[in-house]
């Protein structure tokens, strides 16, 4: 499933009634479920959903009466900027796909490029390898070991691997991924980090009218308009970063 399909849903109980709508979402571990939806009511409340209490979500969100006092999981990864382990920038998380095989959507080039979560390192950057193993062996710590004779035979002694200067390609993909450090509340995908701020490309609905042009601040109504045409997510990317 792809987490965007759920932004902007209304959330509905069994009887019909309207609770709200779905504001952005987080996920477990490893990023093949999703943990809990965060959703806003008509008072602009936030209230957490957990997805066991989900029942249907497929033109709205129907759910039981379970709720979470405050959300789980970790924090959806829609806008980070992306890099290759080499330094080249690839764009930004556009979406993901959950599952068995959860995958990373990038968006940046002229189609999305898909990458599967086990070649990505998830942080407030991430970065992709060509597979899983190198990014694994990216992570590990390097040690060696040295041979001491001893009277009665060989001991074996761990020691560190001496500092080496890495070299000027390595420097330089250092150089790339430094990002400048950003509070981890800028990132979350909420109405009080939306409003006031400027939408840097027009967003449209699928009938092509305007729900936001490049240029202006978005505003309440802004993001009324965003959940009624199920466009909130497309709006939240396009306000974090230059790319969608």
């Amino acid at each position: 499933m792809q987490v965007s399909s759920l932004i902007g849903k209304n959330v509905l109980t069994r009887a019909g009634e309207c609770l709200g709508y779905v504001l952005s979402l987080r996920l477990t571990r490893g990023l093949k479920a999703i943990s809990c939806l965060v959703c806003v009511d008509a008072d602009e409340e936030e209230f957490f959903l957990p997805m066991r209490a989900v029942l249907s979500a497929e033109d709205a969100v129907i759910a039981g009466s379970a709720r979470l006092r405050a959300p789980t999981g970790t924090e959806c990864p829609v806008g980070r900027p992306v890099y290759s382990h080499t330094g080249e920038f690839l764009g930004h998380i556009g979406d993901v796909d959950t599952g068995e095989s959860p995958a990373l959507l990038i968006r940046g080039g002229k189609e999305p490029l898909r990458v599967d979560i086990a070649c990505a390192a998830l942080g407030e950057t991430v970065i992709v390898y060509p597979s899983g193993e190198e990014r694994r062996s990216a992570g590990r710590k390097k040690s060696g070991t040295t041979r001491v004779p001893q009277e009665h035979g060989t001991k074996i002694k761990q020691t560190s691997t001496p500092n080496r200067q890495p070299p000027a390609s390595q420097e330089r993909a250092k150089r790339l991924f430094t990002l400048p450090t950003q509070d981890a509340s800028a990132q979350r995908i909420d109405r009080t980090n939306l409003l006031g701020r400027r939408v840097k490309r027009s967003v449209f609905d699928e009938t092509g009218k305007a729900v936001a042009l490049a240029g202006e601040r978005i505003t309440p109504e802004t993001l009324a308009r965003a959940r009624r045409c199920n466009r909130l997510l497309a709006l939240t990317v396009n306000t974090l970063t230059n790319l969608y």
